[in-house]
């Protein structure tokens, strides 16, 4: 085989396995990325089959939503009329004498079951049913459900119950995770940059001897290849099981994806060796497909040694099922009863030409009415968010110039926050804007000194940036290397024989107390251990050292900073007149016992708080050598704005502030007036949080929510510490009047644009890049963990367990997991975003059509796009290939005097109102 071909095989392996990140660097991504150049539906159907995996909400759930009126009528027809613009089936609906709207709409309703045999309809037509019986007499049909089966996995799991699960994945996890250990384990490993095939042979042969009879096996097989490159490995073996080299990618995917959450990792640390926890071994994809391929050869040889069969015949067989007499006749009478068509309609057609017209509409059933019925759940969400924001009132609001503005994270999550701070304190205006605030930096912190990139992780960290101490921090940083040290040596020492017995035990009778106070006392624990070190060594007073020094590499110069921020204000529309006070406030969430820490962070900050980032913001823009590079691009701060450094956590929903040692005196008593408003929004906006969780108590008032939420992330015993982006679906970029007065449940990305400042549209470019692909990373991730939470995510929380400081195992053995827990996404909807932007619709058909990656998920549906015209004011949808003008009906939005008020009424059920600030 040429290298080339090889190489090509290898590289489209790649494309197709999971993108898995370690924890440590978590962030949301689109599970199904490398499926964005396909139509959504049609990637849905070829990942499916892949992964093994739902790819939506079982039918029986969309007709409950039905029932419940979540789905109406309208959203059935209008679901038709969209799918039809990209789907056919002209043909099929033809034969039954319908249009194909008609068709669609009675396959939605119909109750075809041809192959189910635990439903049996009823049959209350007895002479349809003979006249069916007359058509199918002596008709026979073989279904082929599948190509030809390469694999014999599942011939010897099926006939002889020869189970890989039980005997090749448990060698193979601890092989993989023992390679790929980045120090969890006492013992380093010989092998880390020897390569995995070499680990893998001499594993092999040590233990081959004494190990179950297929490792024998095995072992022969390694001894033959032992001084081959995988390639050859690869290239040999499914040469010598006569599998064709069409199917060799198909083949080997199949057998990678038994364990796609390691197989993704594997290739994650070859490809972007920087992201590993510690350090990358020397880990290549071939060595591990030729480790797999192996494994599975041996298993075939064994079985078919053991059972005297020839596996020839196994490779490359085909299953077929068949339809009998009976069975078409009772397929028939269904296609006849469901699609409520006259007993005459079969008269015309042949017995031959009415088994294909079944097949036909088995083929339809299977491929499309699961489509329709999400297509139009979907819809019923759209119509209300779209009606929601074009009879939403913003000129009701009362305008008044702004006496503190706020930058927020685009989150989801802020969207609540920013709408109770607006209500609380009217003189405070919020813009939302990606929260790392266009700063590419890798980050050292005074308590840790490894880089940590502090950017979105489709940008590469141009700068180092470091927290520096202002004041003595020698005791400090002893404290910190001590405190450190000592924990790692307690971690290895209780994994060890003879000190493991003793410091169990001391660990044991020196942790009773504390973690007493965790279990019952969760937020007084936390109280108690800050108090408790910070009076054995303080924290020193820091700073964020952002100038460049004599290396290129190190921090920014002052014309760089300038244009950072004058990117940044521009994105949000920021006009004069500034106020006096403006908030940067970035956002992060803090959770004790939770793996998926970094899934709740910031994932413009890499999933990392956004401390770094805010505070390195403001003391940009207060530089006065930098408002002095600000006037030379004609961008004007006045002497009398300051800019604050803000952090919100949103798990115990506070607001924390930093560098105030150097805030003026000039405005303290403002900054004191509005870190009170802030403050009071933030636990409002803890209140409306808690509306989603099971605790009572935390529903009676403002003061308890705020109590619970800190105690809820403290608990060791929660696996919910917060919601995340649960019911995240929208994302809106526009000016804040747009949304401001809107409640929208938390369910909608917000970036604040200025279409009228922005002739050129490269400040929408900046904004709709820098947010959207974000937000449809975040959706996608929340959608595929919520359909098949087994399958795309990684199931319950409670068993799992970290392993090689990667990621995490269901249990002691599994598979590497991907996606979220259940507990995460539980509460989720599985709905595409829908992104509305604010801007002249000849501007954004310009931008999307111009870069690749928007063109794929606008073109292909991956996301749902509407543009407000303020030139035209007119709103358009884009359908299948251009954009339709919108008519939406009549409608008034409930009035409510706050978000609280709503809340008191309804309980947040609804998901859009109108709120008088």
């Amino acid at each position: 085989m040429a290298d080339t071909t090889f190489e090509t095989l290898i590289a489209n392996i790649r494309k197709k396995l999971p993108i898995q990140n370690p924890l440590y660097s978590y962030v949301h991504n689109n599970i199904l990325l490398m499926f964005e150049g396909k139509d959504f539906h049609e990637a849905l159907t070829e990942a499916g089959d892949l992964y093994r995996a739902k790819t939506y909400w079982p039918l029986e759930k969309y007709k409950e939503k039905y029932t419940e009126g979540k789905i109406a009528d309208k959203d059935v027809f209008e679901a038709i009329d969209h799918y039809l613009a990209r789907y056919k089936e002209t043909e099929l609906a033809g034969h039954l004498g319908l249009s194909e709207k008609e068709f669609f709409y009675r396959l939605m309703f119909s109750e075809l079951a041809f192959n189910d045999d635990e439903i049996q309809p009823e049959i209350n037509n007895q002479h349809m049913w003979q006249l069916c019986a007359g058509k199918m007499d002596g008709q026979t049909v073989k279904l082929k459900r599948s190509p030809k089966i390469w694999r014999a996995k599942k011939y010897w799991e099926k006939y002889y119950s020869e189970s890989y699960v039980s005997t090749a994945q448990p060698f193979v996890i601890r092989l993989i995770s023992s390679y790929l250990d980045q120090g969890q384990s006492f013992w380093g490993n010989p092998f880390i940059n020897k390569g995995f095939w070499n680990f893998f042979c001499f594993d092999v042969e040590t233990v081959g001897s004494y190990a179950a009879d297929w490792m024998k096996v095995l072992k022969r097989k390694v001894m033959r290849y032992k001084n081959s490159t995988a390639e050859e490995v690869i290239v040999q073996e499914l040469t010598s099981m006569g599998i064709p080299q069409e199917e060799w990618e198909h083949y080997l995917l199949d057998i990678m994806f038994d364990l796609k959450g390691w197989s993704g990792m594997v290739n994650k640390l070859e490809v972007e060796p920087w992201q590993a926890s510690v350090k990358a071994p020397n880990i290549k994809l071939p060595d591990y497909i030729a480790a797999l391929l192996l494994v599975e050869s041996a298993l075939d040889t064994f079985h078919s040694e053991t059972h005297s069969n020839d596996l020839s015949l196994i490779y490359g067989r085909t299953e077929e099922i068949e339809f009998n007499t009976t069975h078409l006749t009772l397929a028939l009478y269904q296609v006849t009863k469901s699609f409520k068509l006259e007993e005459r309609w079969m008269q015309k057609y042949q017995p031959s030409e009415l088994v294909s017209i079944v097949e036909a509409v088995d083929g339809a059933e299977k491929t499309h009415l699961i489509r329709l019925w999400h297509e139009a759940f979907e819809h019923h969400f759209y119509r209300d968010a779209l009606q929601a924001l074009i009879t939403h009132t913003p000129e009701k609001l009362i305008n008044r110039e702004p006496k503190a503005q706020a930058l927020f994270c685009m989150d989801d999550r802020e969207e609540s926050l920013r709408r109770h701070v607006e209500e609380t304190d009217h003189e405070i205006k919020t813009y939302g804007v990606v929260g790392f605030f266009g700063i590419d930096m890798s980050f050292s912190s005074l308590k840790n000194n490894r880089l940590i990139a502090q950017c979105p992780p489709v940008i590469m960290p141009s700068r180092v940036v470091k927290e520096v101490s202002i004041n003595d921090s020698a005791s400090f940083n002893k404290f910190n290397m001590f405190r450190g040290g000592s924990n790692l040596t307690l971690y290895y020492n209780s994994r060890t024989l003879f000190r493991g017995f003793f410091s169990t035990i001391l660990l044991g009778m020196a942790s009773l107390f504390p973690m007493f106070m965790q279990v019952f006392f969760p937020n007084q624990s936390r109280k108690l251990q800050k108090e408790f070190f910070n009076a054995v060594s303080p924290e020193p007073v820091t700073e964020i050292n952002i100038d460049q020094t004599d290396s290129a590499s190190y921090g920014y110069t002052k014309a760089e900073q300038a244009k950072i921020v004058s990117t940044i204000l521009n994105m949000c529309g920021f006009k004069a007149p500034f106020s006096r006070l403006v908030f940067m406030i970035g956002h992060g969430s803090s959770s004790t016992n939770n793996p998926f820490k970094q899934a709740y962070g910031c994932g413009a900050c890499g999933g990392n708080a956004g401390i770094p980032n805010s505070r390195s913001f403001a003391k940009m823009a207060n530089d006065p050598l930098v408002r002095d590079e600000l006037k030379k691009l004609s961008y004007h701060i006045p002497d009398s704005t300051y800019f604050f450094s803000g952090f919100h956590d949103t798990c115990i929903d506070e607001i924390h502030y930093f560098d105030l040692q150097k805030v003026p005196a000039s405005h303290q008593v403002d900054f004191d007036h509005f870190k009170e408003s802030l403050a009071q929004g933030a636990k409002l906006n803890a209140f409306e949080r808690c509306q989603r969780f099971s605790s009572t108590d935390a529903k009676s008032s403002p003061e308890a929510a705020l109590k619970h939420v800190k105690e809820r992330s403290q608990d060791l015993a929660q696996p919910r510490p917060e919601y995340g982006h649960c019911t995240n679906s929208l994302a809106v970029v526009g000016r804040r009047d747009l949304t401001r007065g809107l409640f929208m449940n938390r369910r909608s990305f917000l970036l604040t644009y200025d279409w009228e400042i922005d002739p050129s549209g490269s400040i929408l470019k900046d904004v709709v890049l820098g947010g959207i692909p974000v937000a449809v990373n975040i959706n996608m991730d929340y959608y595929f963990s919520y359909v098949d939470n087994e399958n795309f995510g990684c199931g319950s929380k409670l068993p799992l367990n970290m392993t090689s400081l990667l990621g995490v195992m269901t249990g002691s053995q599994s598979d590497l997991r991907i996606g979220m827990a259940r507990q995460m996404v539980e509460i989720h909807e599985p709905i595409r975003n829908m992104t509305i932007i604010e801007a002249p619709l000849e501007r954004v058909q310009t931008l999307f059509d111009s870069h690749p990656r928007l063109r794929n998920i606008m073109y292909n549906h991956w996301l749902r796009l509407v543009v407000c015209d303020p030139v035209g004011k007119q709103w358009y949808l884009f359908g299948d290939k251009e954009f339709r003008k919108i008519e939406v009906e009549d409608g008034q939005l409930k009035h409510y005097r706050s978000s609280i008020d709503m809340i008191n009424h309804t309980h947040s059920e609804k998901d859009f109102a109108e709120i008088d600030s």
